[in-house]
């Protein structure tokens, strides 16, 4: 059996690998919770970055509940290899040495946040991560707090990089629910309040799931077994609201800015919207990835059109604003992502609400009409609830509010289906999205004309 990579084995990768320039054996001075591929992507790559730069920047990576992280990392002393899929222009593997302890569970989480060496907590640990309750990250992030306060430690930065709309400002709502049912010190909670900054982030980068292929790969290239692959798009981006105590991160690309509405606008509207349109449009085609989708001339003229009637309400910038859509569309059709549209169109009830009601409303506010984003609503509602379409049912879409969708579609009540899946829709959307259920009904792939 090859050797498994480890801090032992870097001396002997193969030629053209990038590996670590920097001394590992440090103390972490970054706590995140949630080891997932993205944020070793992410997160671990510009830390890799900075570290290379000589700033503190090690982590110390905790999964809240599976061992599945520590299991891959641990044993490769925290590295792994980072493949950046270009499909015109390769680029050579990269060992990240940014996660230099790996471990699992919410009291280590606990402990790790009220070391001294700590200044920086990060999380991706989606939505639910947010949630009130025992070992959720809201309440593991309040009892480190809390333990670094008893014990008179310095104040941290606490950084949500979840796709969250206002994640600072919902994280910090959290942690301060969950402390002031922890601790009924009144100077506990106002300490938090007074001293810990939760500035808002977005963050942008592709990460589909490794494959085996991947896998195969890096150790062709390494030399080496990495069980802990994970694969990139090269793009990535990072804005963060600007708040004392960040490391030096504009020294890496990111950019630390007085607020990130404008970010977030445009991520959540040009290119989660787009990106939530053309996989559940792409089913309605009869498309398997978003890959192929992209290719779909009639699909990618209405998704350009639903992206002009953003534009056109979205308060940013009309030229900069198309630049960052047009390249967006680029992204996407990068066959080497492997992103499916079941796995994108997913969780709809969620993701539109976020991404694709705030324009509606906008829109309606401004007398334009809402027709193209009522379709996208619509495909979703089709392949979540069952509705026949064209005279054949949609691939399933996982959603959490799949039952009441199919029970309303079986019903033969659009309206209640409407109601049920996007209960916050306004009335004229509501309406536009019933019409647009009843036309992807009667004429199936047809529906979708820009």
């Amino acid at each position: 059996m090859t050797e498994r990579l480890s801090d032992r084995a870097l001396a002997r990768v193969g030629d053209g690998v990038t590996v670590p320039s920097f001394r590992r054996d440090v103390t972490p001075t970054i706590v995140h919770l949630g080891v997932g591929a993205f944020a070793r992507a992410h997160l671990g790559t510009y830390a890799d970055d900075l570290l290379r730069l000589g700033h503190d920047a090690a982590i110390h990576g905790v999964s809240l509940r599976s061992p599945r992280a520590e299991d891959q990392l641990a044993p490769q002393d925290g590295l792994f290899t980072l493949l950046e899929r270009e499909p015109r222009d390769p680029v050579a593997p990269r060992i990240l040495g940014s996660f230099v302890r790996v471990s699992t569970g919410p009291e280590v989480a606990v402990a790790a946040i009220a070391d001294p060496a700590t200044t920086l907590v990060t999380l991706t640990v989606t939505e639910k991560g947010y949630l009130p309750g025992p070992g959720s990250a809201a309440e593991v992030v309040a009892r480190g707090l809390l333990a670094r306060w008893r014990a008179g430690l310095a104040p941290l930065v606490v950084a949500s990089l979840d796709n969250v709309a206002e994640n600072g400002h919902v994280l910090r709502t959290a942690v301060l629910d969950a402390a002031g049912g922890i601790d009924a010190d009144p100077g506990a909670v106002g300490w938090i309040t007074d001293t810990t900054a939760f500035p808002s982030s977005v963050v942008d980068r592709m990460v589909p799931a490794t494959a085996d292929a991947d896998r195969a790969d890096a150790e062709a290239a390494l030399g080496f077994v990495d069980e802990a692959v994970v694969v990139a798009e090269r793009y990535r981006s990072w804005t963060i609201e600007a708040v004392a105590g960040l490391p030096p991160l504009t020294e890496v690309g990111v950019a630390v800015v007085d607020g990130v509405e404008d970010a977030q606008r445009r991520k959540l509207w040009l290119l989660n919207a787009p990106h939530s349109a053309i996989a559940l449009l792409g089913l309605v085609r009869g498309h398997d990835t978003i890959a192929a989708a992209t290719g779909d001339a009639a699909l990618m003229a209405f998704v350009r059109a639903l992206i002009d009637d953003t534009v056109e309400v979205a308060g940013l910038t009309a030229d900069d604003a198309r630049a960052y859509a047009a390249s967006v569309l680029e992204r996407f059709a990068n066959p080497a992502l492997g992103h499916t549209c079941r796995q994108v169109g997913a969780d709809g009830s969620r993701k539109l609400r976020e991404r694709v009601l705030p324009v509606v409303g906008r829109r309606l506010d401004a007398g334009r009409p809402v027709d193209r984003h009522a379709l996208v609503a619509a495909a979703w509602i089709a392949a979540a609830g069952g509705l026949p379409v064209g005279g054949g049912r949609l691939p399933a879409v996982d959603d959490p509010v799949s039952e009441e969708l199919r029970a309303a579609v079986d019903r033969g009540d659009l309206p209640g289906a409407v109601a049920a899946g996007l209960p916050d829709a306004p009335d004229p959307f509501a309406a536009a999205t019933v019409a647009a259920l009843r036309t992807l009904a009667a004429r199936g792939p047809d529906a979708v004309t820009s």
